[in-house]
């Protein structure tokens, strides 16, 4: 009896741990498979992915060649389009360095002809420079007024005589400023003024329109300089 309880127990030990084992080993089958089909799934779904960039990147490089053939015609057209910019500057350069060249010899000629005309004119002008001083006559106002006094107005009548011009020359010139004043008319009397001097600086020479000129001196009440004095020349009227 003992032995029949010892057999029943083991039996049913076996039993209960060979089903143990049977069920373990059937879950861990279903969890591998599982596993594995999750697997296959991101690893299909990474070919896609895969595939996608692929066609993507086949468009970009189809896409690249096309942008190259373009430039590569742009560039093309460009050097076409500069070679001809290149031959008509070529072209344009040497005309216009021809025509440089035609008025570099026209402005020599000019220049010749004009250092021609120059020396004509010196030498026209030194034979025109010629002049003979003459001296105001007794019977006319002097042309010098010199150690003048206060509240002094003096006048110059000069006539050199039909066909010829007056100069005027100044020599000295020292009055005071703004105050003693020499005035210079290109006329017979005071009508039509040529200069208005005072002070210590020189007055330029001064040439009459025609055969007379004329000139007041006037100083104030106090301050005397030591006055002016000047030539006359008769030149002749051109």
């Amino acid at each position: 009896m003992q032995l029949v309880l010892v057999i029943f127990f083991v039996s049913c030990y076996c039993t209960k741990y060979v089903s143990g084992v049977t069920t373990q080993s059937s879950e861990n089958v279903t969890v591998k498979e599982k596993d594995t089909i999750e697997e296959v799934n991101v690893i299909k779904n990474n070919y896609h992915e895969l595939l996608k960039r692929v066609i993507n990147n086949e468009i970009e490089i189809v896409d690249l060649k096309n942008q190259k053939q373009y430039l590569k015609n742009d560039l093309e057209n460009t050097k076409r389009y500069m070679t001809c910019q290149m031959e008509d500057i070529k072209d344009f350069t040497e005309e216009k360095y021809n025509n440089l060249n035609e008025t570099k010899a026209a402005l020599m000629k000019t220049m010749i002809s004009f250092s021609q005309s120059l020396k004509l004119l010196n030498e026209t002008m030194q034979e025109l420079s010629y002049r003979q001083p003459e001296k105001c006559e007794e019977n006319k106002t002097e042309c010098n007024c010199t150690e003048y006094s206060n509240n002094l107005a003096k006048n110059w009548s000069i006539d050199v005589g039909s066909g010829y011009r007056v100069e005027l020359q100044f020599t000295n010139f020292t009055t005071e400023l703004k105050y003693d004043v020499v005035m210079v008319y290109d006329a017979v009397d005071a009508t039509d003024l040529m200069g208005s001097f005072s002070g210590d600086d020189l007055p330029p020479p001064m040439i009459s329109t025609g055969r007379y000129m004329f000139l007041t001196f006037t100083s104030d009440n106090n301050v005397q300089y030591t006055g002016f004095s000047a030539n006359v020349y008769k030149i002749t009227s051109t």
